[in-house]
């Protein structure tokens, strides 16, 4: 092989396999982040600082991914394996390309799952120039499921994949190599395995894979077959003259790899969560890069030292401009990130303990463990998964811990923590964190779900797991859940998918994440504090779960009623026309309904009925038609508003939050309600429901919104019971709305002013 150093190097990396253990659905498991970088991409970077110039990627299994994580990358060609027909036939896909653009001299061959080091790298190319073939090896037992490499002194003779040594060992046969006859026992205790890292000359890798056929325990072609033929000297390369067996260099050289280090390999969860931690950042390293949140990382430091490895993670709060209490309704939110947020600090633990500590004194140091009960090993999927979480709450040992720590911060990081050990299938590892925040309490941001999300990212981070945003929302709605309130996911979809500067409308059944546009530059979004607490932990989750719950009996009424409509979610009302036969399949159900009554309609759903109840204390009564042509607007608002803003129409926009809030009165929907309604056909955006979630104070905050020159609209923001008001304002006028409210309703309370125009931030984020 020549070394002349103007000979270009490439490299062939092979990445068509479907990486069943580790999961990954959404795409290759190449592509699976390492400390947030793609591993494909960190294979890469370190092949180019070893020497290599050019690239073949074989791609197989979710190709468009690998596509995507490797796009920019300069010297990249693609290779695709239709079929997955072994190492050798994916090597001569590459090589085909290679061809194409006339490539002659070194190759070096490895796996999409190993990073190698750009030392080894290096040293792989400066060894023995003069071989065909030089073939990486490690001692046994760093990779016990290796292929054996059966050596003569310090030759190699060739290499038996480890399917192919289980196999003769179970038949008592012995193995054939290289002419030579050895027991399977002898081949199965060689002290050396492959490490699937090889450099080749090209020409002579064409040759010998043209001669490798697939009788073999897998029915493949094996790349480790070109390794005996190079060395029993059967490789005839086209324009060469073949050299005599017993030369005196060998056409195979074997490269000890001394360091594991310089060779990492993952094909199992757990064994990419090892990989994970190799390449995660010292913490004083992170507050050099993020000076930003010098706070937290400076008490991290302070307590665990600048050289612990660890993660910054950041969750904003939201702000829902339009889809408010319909989410879980299959109904759609139009939010923004606030650049308020929760920041966590973390570094992951060797045991199964969660250690939490807070900037604020106010909240409680903690430590819990990661559960460990016998279900939340054995993840499952879909409704299967949501049914067996809520069996798993409703336990009276979950309910009796819950409500002795009833209000505690900490709930909200345990409630990540055991919901995503359901779902994965391997234990979760601890992790120290050091946390802040600063979006306002109770308020309606949704503090409490930025401590949700900032948890399942913190842990995901730390446990190497890829979790997509389609998965990871539906486990944060549900880990919420642990605390008591049974609301949808839409305020952490928020978080998750906001994008910087937009407001950003996401769908729920099935969750997608639809247009952004930016706000139009006249106008702005203000917020404003009615200093009137909501907490979920304190009465206030009744409420809230009484109305879910009357959404749901609703819908299980009309179903009974209509079984032709096929309504699968709530949100399907919304999409009955004409809008008047909507309001007539709400008549045909009682205004209002005891628990009692509920059963004596519903005698088929008893134990769903049950599990209903169970979330919340009796109401006495529940307003079905209320919440329900609440449900019916709300779903018909969140569905147009981004169409109206983009068509510039911001006085409508205004119009429909007014509507919105005023749908938060309590009111009676009588028969008389909706004939009216039915008799206009109204279009659904426009009618008023009765949801009643709003308070006295909140009102008159929206009411001297409305009628504060500037203001186009406001309505409340959040769940509800206390929180904050949300108003669309003339941008050139903002400052003076918040004069007014600064001296009409904050003076009047005592009270600083606790209004702020909202700048559309970004969404949550792991910093590495």
């Amino acid at each position: 092989m020549s070394s002349e150093s103007t000979q270009p190097v490439a490299a062939i990396i092979l990445c068509a396999g479907k990486g069943t253990r580790m999961g990954a659905a959404a795409r290759n498991k190449v592509c699976t982040p390492c400390a947030g970088v793609p591993v494909v991409r960190r294979i890469l970077a370190n092949l180019r600082a070893g020497g290599v110039s050019r690239f073949v990627v074989v791609t197989g299994h979710r190709a468009e991914s690998v596509m995507r994580a490797l796009d920019g990358e300069r010297g990249v060609l693609f290779a695709y394996q239709r079929e997955q027909l072994g190492t050798g036939d994916a090597t001569r896909c590459g090589l085909r390309v290679l061809e194409d653009v006339g490539h002659v001299g070194p190759v070096v061959v490895t796996m999409g799952d190993k990073i190698v080091s750009s030392r080894l790298v290096r040293e792989l190319l400066a060894a023995d120039a003069m071989a065909l073939a030089v073939c990486g090896v490690q001692r046994r037992e760093e990779h016990p499921n290796g292929g054996h490499v059966v050596m003569d002194g310090d030759r190699a003779l060739g290499i038996v994949e480890y399917a192919d040594v289980r196999k003769a060992l179970a038949e008592r046969r012995d193995i054939t190599l290289g002419g030579r006859t050895f027991p399977a026992s002898d081949v199965a205790a060689t002290p050396w395995v492959n490490t699937a890292l090889y450099r080749f000359d090209a020409a002579a890798l064409s040759a010998a894979l043209a001669q490798c056929g697939h009788d073999n325990a897998q029915g493949e072609v094996y790349l480790t077959d070109t390794i005996e033929l190079f060395a029993s000297g059967r490789v005839s390369i086209p324009g060469r003259v073949a050299l005599p067996r017993d030369r005196t260099h060998p056409s195979v050289r074997i490269y000890h790899v001394a360091d594991p280090a310089d060779l990492l390999t993952f094909s199992t969860k757990e064994e990419f969560r090892r990989l994970n931690a190799r390449f995660l950042r010292p913490a004083g390293a992170l507050l050099a890069d993020y000076p930003a949140h010098r706070a937290v990382l400076e008490a991290f430091i302070a307590r665990y030292g600048a050289e612990r490895p660890a993660v910054l993670v950041r969750a904003p709060g939201r702000v829902n401009l339009m889809g408010r209490h319909v989410e879980h309704r299959g109904g759609s939110v139009n939010v923004l990130a606030t650049e308020a947020a929760t920041v966590f600090a973390v570094a992951p633990r060797a045991d199964g303990i969660v250690h939490m500590t807070n900037l604020d004194p106010a909240y409680a140091e903690e430590s819990f463990a990661v559960d460990e009960s016998s279900d939340a090993h054995a993840p499952l999927a879909g409704e299967a998964a949501t049914r067996a979480w809520l069996a798993w709450l409703a336990r009276p040992e979950v309910r009796a811990a819950l409500a002795a720590s009833r209000g505690d911060w900490t709930n909200y990081v345990k409630g990540a923590v055991y919901r995503l050990q359901r779902a994965v299938d391997l234990p979760l590892c601890g992790m120290d964190v050091v946390a802040s925040g600063n979006i306002p309490v109770a308020a309606g941001l949704s503090s409490s779900s930025s401590v949700v999300v900032a948890s399942m990212l913190a842990l995901a981070a730390v446990n190497g797991l890829d979790l997509e945003p389609a998965e990871l929302v539906p486990l944060c709605g549900e880990a919420e859940w642990f605390v008591g309130s049974r609301g949808g996911a839409g305020d952490h979809a928020a978080m998750l998918c906001s994008r910087e500067g937009a407001l950003t409308r996401l769908d729920f059944a099935p969750f997608g994440v639809g247009p952004s546009m930016r706000l139009p530059a006249r106008y702005a979004v203000l917020v404003a504090n009615s200093l009137e607490q909501a907490k979920k932990s304190e009465g206030s989750r009744d409420r809230f779960n009484a109305c879910v719950a009357a959404y749901e009996f609703a819908l299980l009424l009309v179903r009974r009623a209509f079984p032709e409509r096929q309504l699968a979610v709530f949100r399907d009302l919304a999409r009955v026309r004409p809008f008047a036969e909507g309001y007539r399949l709400l008549r045909a159900i009682p205004r209002t309904a005891t628990r009692d009554t509920l059963r004596a309609l519903l005698p088929e759903s008893g134990e769903r009925l049950d599990e209903i109840f169970a979330t919340h204390a009796d109401p006495g009564v529940y307003d079905l038609r209320g919440v329900a042509l609440f449900g019916l607007g709300e779903c018909a608002r969140a569905a147009c508003a981004m169409d109206v803003l983009k068509a510039g129409d911001c006085a409508r926009f205004g119009e429909l939050m007014k509507i919105s809030h005023a749908s938060e009165a309590p009111r009676a929907v009588t028969d008389a309600v909706l004939d009216d309604l039915a008799a206009r056909n109204v279009d659904y955006a426009d009618a008023v429901g009765a949801y009643g979630c709003s308070t006295p104070r909140i009102d008159s905050l929206c009411a001297l919104l409305d009628r504060t020159p500037g203001v186009l609209g406001s309505e409340l923001a959040g769940a509800g019971l206390g929180g904050c008001v949300l108003a669309l304002v003339e941008a050139d006028r903002a400052e003076a709305v918040l004069e007014t409210l600064a001296r009409e309703f904050y003076a009047p309370l005592g009270a600083s002013p606790a209004a702020f125009v909202c700048a559309p931030a970004y969404g949550a984020v792991v910093f590495w």
